[in-house]
């Protein structure tokens, strides 16, 4: 009974589930195993599909659909490289491409596809977070998405934008300031209640009122001078003389 549950159930007995990404596109690539490939898409449909959608929302679902048939059809040779870092390089380059997917053509066949692109844009706005993200540069919302919603690295995100790595930080940072601005307004909010800033004004005020009365006060005794000392000599006061007297007088007369 036990191996008749292991061959009814392939997923047990293969345990394709506690295979590595890498692991399961060599064993792909080797045996064309649909299971494996069905590992693999149920591993990253979600995070792949959530990127398409912020980045070209009306044409996600037909470009994930031409995306996971290439992979059936051309599965990757990674090499050393790793397979999600495979998975978001190569759909980059397939929302870059031009001409990769058709235009709207209004046939009825197509309604389907349609509805879908409806709800999904209704979705994006629908949300504050989403409509700011949309609002976002192509290349900044891509760098953002990559590497805060996708969670690669900073220098592989550098190397899908084909920009140097200190350039993909700053552009990275410009995004986070344009999304809080979106979402917050300004990033330089005053803290302070409109009480407390008019308490202050009125302070400021005050010490500025007496500042300048003390400028006028120290003006106006430049303008006057202050009153000097007497100059005290050093021999003292000079003597009066006295008045000559009578008989003075007439001597000087007679001796003259």
């Amino acid at each position: 009974m036990g191996n008749k549950a292991k061959e009814a159930n392939p997923m047990f007995a293969e345990k394709l589930c506690i295979l590595s990404d890498e692991e399961l596109v060599s064993r792909y690539c080797d045996t064309r195993d649909h299971r494996a490939f069905q590992e693999i898409y149920l591993r990253y449909k979600d995070e792949l599909f959530r990127y398409c959608a912020q980045m070209l929302p009306h044409r996600c679902t037909q470009l994930m659909e031409a995306f996971w048939s290439a992979f059936l059809e051309t599965p990757p040779q990674l090499q050393r490289t790793r397979l999600k870092n495979w998975l978001y390089i190569r759909l980059n380059r397939l929302l870059c491409a031009p001409g990769t997917y058709p235009p709207d053509t209004g046939n009825p066949a197509d309604t389907s596809a349609c509805a879908q692109s409806d709800a999904l844009h209704s979705a994006l706005i629908g949300s504050d977070v989403l409509r700011a993200i949309q609002q976002l540069p192509m290349a900044q919302r891509n760098i953002f998405l990559l590497f805060t919603e996708c969670g690669l690295s900073l220098a592989t995100v550098a190397d899908i934008e084909r920009i140097p790595l200190a350039r993909c930080r700053a552009t990275l940072e410009e995004s986070r300031n344009s999304i809080e601005h979106a979402l917050f307004g300004s990033t330089r909010k005053p803290w302070k209640s409109t009480a407390t800033l008019a308490k202050e004004a009125e302070a400021r005020a005050a010490e500025e009122n007496a500042n300048n009365k003390a400028a006028e006060e120290q003006a106006d005794g430049t303008q006057t001078g202050p009153h000097k000392p007497r100059v005290t000599l050093p021999w003292g006061k000079t003597p009066k003389v006295a008045a000559a007297s009578p008989a003075t007088a007439d001597r000087s007369v007679e001796v003259a």
